[in-house]
């Protein structure tokens, strides 16, 4: 016998009547229960605290507190409470500029959907996160990889001329034995230099060190 999982407790935090209607009519006959609605930040914290419910799913543009300023508020009040079961949050925006991107993620939402994609996207974001998994919008999921790139490289410690030298010399596609002749060094030197420049620029291969040379080089 299918085990039957309880319903999902939501709380739906938005200042547009049209879209809030259109969210119950959505969920409506399905095993998400919306237990309040809300149109402003404030009122969704005083809510949230009363209600306690699974799942927060949130606009980010919201009067009396963005969005943004409630889920900063929801994960401190998470942190002071030991023990305390962490509701799970899904934003619910038309856009996200990028340092909101990078905030949300650091906060550890579980979805972000945007408000122009199929209504498909949202019950198929809130399958997986009520199974404890994440779910982003393509678009923001591949946009928030490219931002954590550039976040690292620009934490990351300047090349030596000679890192920058052995980068070349893999750009160009010369082996080990060739980098060491050029270098008048052994290759047991080369693969220790090498290794190295994996580690510091957190790539895996020489043939993505090699693809990605260029950028490391610029």
């Amino acid at each position: 016998m299918t085990a039957v999982l309880p319903s999902v407790r939501i709380f739906l935090a938005d200042d547009h009547p049209m879209i809030r209607a259109a969210l119950e009519a959505l969920l409506r006959d399905t095993d998400y229960e919306i237990v309040g609605t809300a149109g402003t930040g404030d009122a969704t914290l005083r809510e949230v605290e009363r209600l306690a419910p699974d799942l927060l799913l949130l606009d980010l543009q919201m009067p009396g507190g963005s969005g943004m300023d409630v889920l900063r508020r929801v994960r401190a009040d998470k942190a002071s409470r030991a023990g305390k079961t962490a509701m799970k949050v899904v934003l619910l925006t038309a856009a996200i500029d990028d340092s909101a991107l990078l905030e949300a993620k650091s906060l550890e939402v579980q979805g972000i959907v945007l408000k122009n994609s199929d209504p498909a996207y949202l019950l198929d974001c809130l399958g997986r996160v009520r199974h404890g998994r994440a779910w982003f919008d393509p678009e923001l999921a591949e946009r928030s990889k490219q931002l954590a790139r550039k976040v690292a490289d620009r934490n990351r410690a300047p090349l030596a001329p000679r890192e920058r030298q052995l980068i070349g010399f893999v750009r160009q596609g010369l082996r080990n034995r060739a980098i060491a002749e050029q270098l008048g060094v052994t290759e047991g030197t080369v693969k220790t230099y090498l290794h190295a420049i994996f580690e510091k620029l957190g790539v895996r291969s020489r043939t993505e060190l090699a693809m990605r040379a260029d950028e490391f080089l610029a």
